[in-house]
């Protein structure tokens, strides 16, 4: 069972992700934050093996919060989710430490294919 930490300003789209997480036959044990800050300090006291990270969020965006969690040790795996995947965004997301780019809207089978290809079984 891996800790997957999901971030994202709009709280259906965390719980559309927590329901595929926990309940696809897969247990996985997921939390959910609304803001980059949140996602540092729970990057850094939670230390999720894996963390979805929305890009456009008010305050602060999901690409400077990749790079404070980054910043502070996190070496688990960062992937974006986001309705706008630009080649842009993926080579700044890249840069910042992500891992991976997922595009909006997202489904089960693409978040069960994401989850087992970055993390051991």
């Amino acid at each position: 069972m891996a800790k997957i930490l999901i971030v994202d300003d709009e709280p259906i789209n965390c719980l559309i992700l927590e329901k595929f997480l926990t309940e696809a036959g897969k247990g996985h044990d997921a939390k959910s934050c609304e803001s980059g800050a949140e996602a540092i300090q729970l990057a850094a006291s939670w230390n999720p093996d894996l963390i979805f990270m929305d890009l456009n969020m008010p305050g602060m965006d999901g690409i400077t919060a990749i790079t404070n969690i980054r910043k502070q040790g996190y070496t688990g795996k960062i992937i974006i989710v986001t309705a706008n995947h630009s080649s842009q965004n993926a080579r700044l997301g890249a840069k910042a430490g992500a891992n991976g780019f997922l595009a909006k809207p997202v489904d089960g089978k693409n978040i069960t294919s994401v989850v087992e290809s970055i993390l051991p079984s």
